[in-house]
């Protein structure tokens, strides 16, 4: 949708700059494999192929419109040279000012005048006609050239006003209800910005890195300028890891409250689960703990009853379908299309603090430690006392 009719236009182009093949031209079909290559890997990288690909559609239209025009050009009926008579009062005997005028002519004109004689203009106008077409062909093909670049022009107008202008913060849908503006994430950063801290530390995937900083003022491990490979392998390998050791791997990066996006509700295709393959695949390119095929079933993610558990038992699992079964009852994914697999579950290291209001964006909060090793402590001593009372204080033999 990007590039639109450039993608049919670019191999014309292509053709067009070995014919014939310079410096230059070069340089261009270079600058476009090399763009083609990492646009591939990288979408983002869609910037760089655009010049190009706007470069060498140019080339091909200039081309095709050359060869058009210059078609209905020959096709226009010309009076030879050679028709032209003498009038009245005209002579074929040259004058004696005429004769004077070409015993003046140097003889490096001479000596040009012979050197054109090889090349005469009629020859290079016969083999121009050799490259015509019909006037009729040529017409209708300059006219739908012409409609087509209208036509392009439009859908570049309609892509910058929908797709580039649309901001990423606030989404729209149309339904047969009307329209529909789905508000969670400026509602998510903005209770970030108001209940927490200033120091506070919020884990993310790297996508809504800039979105937290800049709006809810809030310190990120990852964001969009995707430098550092270590540290977003890191956050990958917390959010496909089991509860204990997400909350052990935050907790050592002094993380105090994780967010994800959630889709299932709204039906929103974009969250965390469809980009779950990507955390799972960059973690386990630096943690070799990681197996990607732990997390596949039948070479797909699923989050169904068919679904592993070791998917089943990440944190990014449990952090967007906790509570979830309490919306409809049974816990249908609208992006998934299916019912989710493991619907009761408690979470024993986070607890949920905030869901904004379509269930978009989640936040949880890491339980302190103190918290959690403060009730063994409390339990272990209990049990203590009541087995001192019952021998009388006395120590036990077996320690």
């Amino acid at each position: 949708m990007d590039i639109n009719v450039l993608a049919f236009l670019v191999p014309a182009g292509i053709v067009s700059c070995f014919l014939p093949l310079s410096d230059a031209s070069s340089f261009l079909v270079l600058y476009l494999v090399t763009s083609v290559y990492f646009s591939g890997v990288m979408v983002r990288l869609m910037l760089v192929l655009a010049p190009a690909a706007c470069i060498l559609s140019g080339i091909a239209l200039s081309e095709a419109f050359g060869v058009l025009t210059r078609s209905m050009k020959f096709q226009r009926p010309t009076l030879d040279d050679g028709s032209f008579t003498a009038g009245d009062g005209s002579s074929d005997t040259p004058t004696n000012s005429e004769m004077g005028l070409k015993e003046k002519t140097s003889k490096k004109n001479r000596k040009k005048d012979k050197e054109s004689e090889g090349s005469s203009p009629v020859d290079h106008r016969t083999e121009e006609k050799l490259l015509v077409l019909p006037c009729g062909p040529s017409a209708v093909g300059i006219m739908l050239l012409t409609i087509l670049s209208g036509f392009y022009v439009i859908h570049c107008v309609w892509a910058a006003a929908e797709a580039y202008s649309a901001p990423s913060i606030v989404l729209t849908s149309r339904s047969h209800d009307g329209f529909h503006v789905f508000d969670d994430f400026r509602e998510a950063y903005g209770w970030l910005r108001h209940n927490t801290d200033a120091d506070d530390k919020v884990a993310s995937w790297w996508d809504y890195g800039y979105q937290t900083t800049a709006m809810a003022n809030r310190t990120v491990i990852v964001d969009n300028n995707t430098w550092n490979n270590t540290h977003i392998a890191t956050v990958g390998t917390a959010m496909a890891s089991p509860e204990k050791v997400a909350w052990e791997i935050f907790n050592s990066l002094d993380v105090k409250y994780v967010l994800v996006i959630f889709g299932g509700l709204i039906g929103y295709p974009s969250d965390d689960i469809n980009k779950f393959l990507w955390m799972v695949r960059i973690g386990g390119g630096v943690f070799p703990q990681i197996k990607e095929a732990d997390y596949l079933k039948d070479g797909n993610y699923r989050v169904d009853a068919h679904s592993t558990p070791t998917m089943l038992n990440s944190l990014m699992y449990k952090l967007c379908y906790y509570r979830f079964v309490e919306t409809d009852g049974k816990g249908f994914d609208r992006v998934r299309r299916y019912e989710i697999g493991k619907k009761h579950f408690k979470l024993t290291h986070f607890e949920e603090v905030f869901t904004t209001h379509h269930w978009l964006v989640r936040i949880y909060k890491l339980k302190p430690q103190k918290n959690r090793v403060r009730g063994k402590l409390k339990f272990k001593s209990s049990l203590k006392a009541s087995f001192m009372r019952k021998t009388g204080g006395k120590k036990s033999p077996w320690k």
